[in-house]
């Protein structure tokens, strides 16, 4: 069985807004898929978050991870992330595809019959 888990990256913010500082508009996150051997596949994507509620702000230095993914994740298909990892993690398994290097003594010009 494969876990999830979410890794926020950055923030984007406007440094004033409204008479609140550092107020976040954009999340940098990394959607990351482990499955039962460790291998990991990794989705990234950048998500607005709306206009902050100055009723309910969270001053920068005192949010947490969880804060900001509970911000983002209800507005995410996180059903279609998994389904993305589990896809990736099964092409780790088992490769339907593989990239081949060309070895040196093909890339050598052929040699032609006068001298």
């Amino acid at each position: 069985m494969n876990t999830y888990t979410f890794r926020i990256n950055a923030v984007d913010a406007h440094v004033s807004q409204d008479g609140l500082d550092n107020v976040i508009y954009n999340v940098h996150y990394s959607y990351i898929g482990e499955d039962q051997n460790g291998n990991v596949a990794t989705q990234i994507g950048v998500q607005h978050v709306p206009n902050v509620d100055p009723e309910n702000f969270t001053a920068f230095d005192q949010l947490t991870q969880a804060d900001i993914i509970s911000w983002i994740e209800p507005t995410l298909n996180v059903e279609e992330f998994k389904a993305n990892l589990d896809a990736q993690l099964a092409e780790i398994q088992a490769p339907t595809m593989v990239t081949l290097q060309v070895p040196e003594s093909l890339n050598e010009e052929p040699e032609t019959g006068n001298h």
